[in-house]
């Protein structure tokens, strides 16, 4: 049992986790050292909060995790406004989930499959105006969203240095053997082999799940950490900024345009809505390439 002590009220509370899918809500579970609802009644929540709740202890935080009723800006919205209500202190937001990412990061990093994103600051992408022949994202200083506040970029240029990154991807992969080793929620590598990630032009058969049912056998884009030999590479971690809409990125063309147009690395559909009711993080794992050979909705 941790010697983190439990809350007297909703006020103890300073780090919020958010996810928006139930497999995001395991992992992150399956993480906490401790669940106060273990110990009897749940912490309540404030007046017509509809939101639906966890509490336990992460490390040394009491830690609240916010349930979203489904995907999106404005699911994301709703559930930070009401949590801010109920749990007035939390100090900082942690979006937590999958994500879709940019194969090379503009700075030329290889980015696969297993991979985390950490958010050096958020985009809102779909976020403009459809002129006859092009979309014209909005992008002055009153429509972009704010950067991270000073603590969170402190925290993380401390991150970023050697030592740290270092320290960072052992614990990672710590973490990483305990949820596979745990029958449930059951997270396993699929393996080198289904890590196969096509030229951007090369189209997914429309109406079909898998590129099994598809038979997609266009030609592959060499990845050397996938080369480099093993079964399984270790994932990395890569910070940058972070596209965020509510469209469902399933484009390798658009991908490849719009990180060369803004420089993000990962594309996701909550952070935007959650921006600027909390200082925010975003934490996502890289499970497709934002292509049309994406096989989840």
């Amino acid at each position: 049992m941790s010697a983190v002590m439990r809350p007297t009220s909703r006020r103890g509370f300073e780090i919020a986790i958010i996810c928006a899918l139930a497999l995001e809500v395991d992992a992150v579970d399956a993480l906490f050292d401790h669940h106060w609802e273990d110990d009897g009644l749940p912490f309540d929540k404030g007046p017509g909060d509809p939101n639906a709740y966890s509490t336990g202890i992460v490390g040394r935080h009491n830690v609240v995790l916010a349930h979203m009723p489904g995907m999106g800006k404005a699911n994301a919205a709703i559930v930070a406004t009401n949590c801010r209500k109920s749990f007035p202190n939390v100090r900082l937001a942690l979006i937590v989930g999958i994500c879709g990412v940019v194969p090379v990061s503009p700075s030329g990093q290889e980015i696969i499959l297993g991979d985390v994103v950490i958010s050096d600051g958020v985009i809102q992408y779909d976020f403009g105006r459809q002129e006859p022949d092009r979309f014209v994202p909005k992008d002055t200083l009153l429509d972009s969203l704010s950067r991270p506040n000073l603590e969170i970029r402190a925290a993380l240029a401390k991150l970023k240095t050697l030592r740290n990154r270092k320290r960072l991807a052992t614990e990672m992969a710590t973490y990483l053997g305990g949820l596979r080793s745990d029958p449930e929620p059951g997270a396993e590598y699929p393996g080198v082999a289904h890590d196969r990630l096509f030229e951007a032009a090369y189209r997914h058969e429309r109406g079909k799940e898998s590129c099994e049912q598809a038979g997609c056998n266009g030609k592959l884009v060499p990845r050397e950490r996938l080369q480099a030999g093993g079964s399984e590479p270790r994932p990395n971690i890569h910070f940058g900024l972070v596209a965020s809409g509510d469209w469902i990125m399933r484009s390798g063309e658009d991908r490849d345009a719009i990180s060369a147009k803004i420089g993000v690395i990962g594309f996701e559909m909550e952070s935007a809505g959650a921006w600027d009711t909390f200082p925010c993080l975003v934490i996502k794992g890289a499970c497709d390439y934002a292509d049309s050979h994406k096989s989840n909705s």
